[in-house]
């Protein structure tokens, strides 16, 4: 398991394993954000949680949203809201829709929720036959 790779100030990367996806191996990868505005982190794609990504990420602070950006980057969000029950769920309907196991504090759509602004915006990538997602 990769360990978290700072790509700029308050902004990390880390890798994770390769998934099986239609019987090919699909690399993953989630993006930390530490936020000025709502405090703590914003965990965008989260990948496999182990000890060691665990304890890197509980360096940088609390994680406050755990954002699944379409309908397949959602195979980890059970342990890591496990592991950070306070965390706020977020998905686009699709996946709200398709993770009926999971509360979702968030549905996304082309405005950001208020408690990201001023440190992030987004705008849902339309048009897709197979599958919208958050950018």
């Amino acid at each position: 398991m990769s360990t978290l790779q700072a790509i700029c100030a308050g902004l990390f990367l880390a890798e994770g394993p390769n998934v099986d996806f239609f019987g090919f191996p699909y690399p993953t990868r989630m993006v930390v954000a530490q936020l000025a505005g709502a405090g703590g982190l914003w965990v965008w794609s989260p990948i496999a949680l182990d000890d060691a990504l665990k304890a890197e990420v509980d360096a940088l602070g609390p994680v406050r949203y755990l954002v699944s950006p379409n309908k397949i980057h959602h195979l980890s969000l059970s342990e890591w809201h496990a592991a950070y029950p306070e965390a706020k769920i977020c998905g686009l309907p699709e996946i709200v829709a398709k993770r009926e196991d999971l509360q979702f504090d968030i549905v996304l759509a082309d405005a950001p929720p208020r408690e990201w602004l001023p440190d992030l915006d987004q705008v849902v990538f339309h048009g897709s036959l197979a599958l919208e997602e958050v950018v």
